[in-house]
């Protein structure tokens, strides 16, 4: 593979195009996969006048047309990231049945799982929600384009987040793909600015 930036998806995928959004209604106007929109919408409704949804709020029974898709992975400090829950899209990207009880790096290897840990580690630390469009999984012999969500979970109503929910909505393209579709772009949004 070309290092040449126009032919490298894994560069868009590595540095995505960040930026803050001041609102929940522009923070949902981004939002373009209908899925995922009902998704922001289930994870608010389970807030019940908290800053975010706990753990325990989510119920996956009733959001079964979000299953193959959506993932929930626990955080703490000592360990990291670890999967709770994954649909069965993303586990067989992986090359699994199930990814529960797997961290990012028993699935992306070192280099892979930092990517992801920095990523993901601002919507812990800052407590924000985000959406993410263009590579939205580290390329290989194929790349996925598409949007992905995430949301943050704590076990206490204003305490430190525990948890992420997320859903990832994709479609894999083999051989050159449009530039433009290969530009990722995250907005993000902290859960203080939701009413």
């Amino acid at each position: 593979m070309s290092d040449r930036s126009s032919d490298n998806p894994k560069r868009h995928w590595e540095r995505p195009e960040t930026e803050d959004i001041a609102t929940a209604a522009q923070f949902a106007a981004f939002i373009a996969d209908d899925r995922l929109l009902r998704l922001f919408a289930y994870w608010q409704g389970k807030r019940n006048g908290r800053p975010m949804p706990a753990r325990s709020d989510i119920d996956p029974t009733e959001i079964p047309w979000a299953l193959p898709q959506i993932f929930l992975v626990d955080y703490t400090p000592e360990s990291g990231f670890r999967y709770r829950l994954s649909g069965t899209e993303l586990s067989s990207i992986y090359g699994h049945s199930n990814l529960k009880g797997m961290t990012l790096e028993d699935i992306l290897g070192p280099e892979g799982a930092a990517v992801v840990t920095g990523r993901w580690l601002p919507l812990v630390e800052q407590k924000q929600v985000l959406c993410m469009k263009g590579v939205v999984y580290l390329p290989t012999d194929r790349t996925a384009i598409g949007e992905r969500l995430m949301l943050p979970l704590a076990d206490v109503a204003d305490g430190p987040v525990t948890g992420l929910l997320g859903m990832t909505i994709c479609e894999w393209h083999k051989g050159e793909v449009a530039e433009e579709l290969k530009l990722s772009r995250v907005k993000t949004l902290s859960v203080s600015m939701i009413p």
